[in-house]
């Protein structure tokens, strides 16, 4: 057998060994790290954060039967190398010699190639479904289109298909708009409305987080969401996970860090990752400044941890936050959509029918629904020529969000996404357990002149000097009042509690004031029901 030719030591025209090209290890590393390069698949390794990486689908059967496919994402280094390389190519050191594996130092060499670094795909996302992207016609005209399965050269995106669904079959807007009014119907929005969810700002607000996340690639940075409850169990959670559920099936919360500086490692490391989320359960506070620069930075830069290494990068992750009674400022609300959750009633006294659980998110045909769904608002604005319903300027710093994403929302016949936010009301833990002893103590006075009268419709206006009284006898007004005027922190307290339901000692339902009477001083206690005999 002759010498090999440079052609066959480039890789061009390698000698085949076992159907594989066999590359020679006697070379300059240069030369065996350019034959690698031209004889590695297209696509079976890519660039990601200037890391390689490899992505495979993973099937797996649930516990109903249902076949599941995951997204697997894993990094390459020169030990993994070493074997990985070998289902595509040989190596050997000379003309006779033996085939053989490649040592942990040449395979250090190969991923440290400019050549190698220039030949593989660079991926600046990876998403686990099918997504909608802009194309450019012939005449550098705009287009919608649904990015392919795997590498879109054009966007540099990586699609998985997790999920497969069918993006030729769009449904009629309002039968849309029916399925969702029916999955959401269990969720306490605080504005009420007469009628379907689309004239409920709190609803578009949910539906403009939904598609925001449908359309990440046609629109720019995304604002912070913010879905507030007034009491635990209002479904805060479950509706920010109902969001994410057709994209990313069942998704990961995180409880809020103890500090700032555990809340800028969380978002870094989330950042570095790639996720193109971060879900941050029963935020306590919203004064962070780490929270205000991850909401609004197009790009962030810090160091790895464990080096010195500086990471910067692309900032397309979107901030998810659930939270009860969050005070939000002037800084925060322009960063975000805001979804409101007040329930009357006590949540754990709710009997729903049909509860909805996260469990559906898992399932392969809700999400193909739900993709399907979704497109098929998108056409339906597509379909009428992309018209700018909604401004650029409704939300400042999130344009590209506010013309796309509110003129979807609008088409398919929401409210504004960005109609101003109506004050609402909070409560909750030590102070509004104590609060609720108060109220129930309230309640309990209140009796039918004669005993066998009837309860329903009782009333009895309280002022706030009646109140302190009566949380006087009870012990309750050092924890429920703060400050040096405690007649106003109680009168400040009972304002957040107008317009909830309660039930006081003997079983009777009541109700607290009015909320929309937020600056009287006297509150109004009605009883609804008779006492559970």
């Amino acid at each position: 057998m002759s010498d090999l030719t440079t052609a066959q030591i480039l890789g061009t025209a390698p000698v085949q060994v076992d159907s594989r090209p066999n590359i020679r290890t006697n070379q300059m590393a240069s030369l065996i790290a350019q034959a690698v390069a031209d004889n590695l698949p297209y696509g079976a390794m890519y660039r990601y954060h200037d890391n390689f990486i490899t992505i495979n689908t993973i099937k797996s059967v649930n516990q109903d039967g249902e076949t599941i496919t995951d997204l697997e994402k894993r990094p390459m280094d020169a030990r993994r190398f070493t074997t990985w390389i070998e289902q595509f190519m040989t190596f050997s050191a000379g003309e006779k010699k033996p085939v053989e594996s490649i040592g942990k130092i040449l395979a250090e060499q190969i991923l440290a190639s400019d050549y190698l670094r220039a030949s593989v795909p660079e991926i600046t996302e990876i998403m686990p479904v099918r997504l909608p992207a802009w194309g450019v016609g012939p005449k550098g005209e705009r287009f919608l289109r649904i990015l392919p399965a795997g590498y879109d050269p054009a966007t540099r995106i990586y699609s998985a298909e997790t999920v497969e669904w069918d993006s030729s079959k769009v449904y009629p807007v309002p039968a849309v708009l029916r399925a969702l009014n029916k999955a959401l119907e269990s969720f306490p929005w605080a504005e009420k409305a007469a009628g379907p969810i689309t004239h409920v700002r709190s609803a578009s607000c949910f539906m403009a987080y939904m598609i925001g996340q449908f359309c990440r690639h046609l629109i720019g940075r995304q604002p912070m969401i913010l879905i507030i409850g007034n009491q635990p169990g209002t479904g805060k959670t479950l509706l920010a996970k109902f969001a994410l559920g057709p994209i990313y099936g069942i998704p990961n919360a995180t409880p809020f860090p103890k500090d700032d500086a555990a809340l800028q490692k969380l978002l870094f490391t989330k950042l570095i990752s790639g996720a193109p989320y971060v879900l941050i359960d029963d935020l306590i506070n919203l004064s962070s400044t780490t929270l205000n620069q991850y909401a609004t930075s197009e790009a962030i830069s810090d160091r790895v941890l464990g080096g010195n290494t500086e990471f910067c990068g692309a900032n397309r992750m979107q901030i998810i936050s659930t939270g009860n009674n969050l005070t939000v400022t002037p800084d925060i609300e322009r960063r975000s959509l805001i979804i409101d959750l007040f329930d009357a009633c006590k949540s754990i006294e709710k009997n729903i029918q049909n509860p909805l659980t996260e469990k559906v998110f898992s399932r392969p045909q809700w999400r193909r629904e739900m993709l399907m769904a979704l497109w098929s608002l998108v056409w339906a604005w597509n379909e009428q020529g992309c018209p700018s319903v909604c401004s650029s300027s409704a939300m400042p710093s999130f344009e590209g969000f506010s013309e796309v994403v509110g003129s979807i929302v609008m088409t398919a016949g929401f409210i504004s996404p960005f109609t101003k936010r109506p004050a609402t009301t909070d409560g909750g833990d030590v102070r509004g357990n104590a609060l609720e002893r108060l109220l129930v103590a309230l309640a309990d006075q209140i009796q039918p002149e004669p005993p066998e009268g009837p309860h329903a419709q009782l009333t009895h206006l309280y002022t706030v000097e009646a109140v302190m009284e009566v949380a006087g006898r009870l012990g309750l007004v050092d924890i429920i009042c703060s400050g040096k005027n405690q007649n106003q922190s109680m009168g400040h307290q009972l304002r957040k509690l107008k317009g909830r339901q309660f039930v006081d000692s003997s079983g009777r339902a009541f109700t607290f004031g009015r909320r929309e009477d937020a600056v009287s001083s006297q509150y109004n206690v009605v009883i609804l029901s008779e006492p559970r005999m």
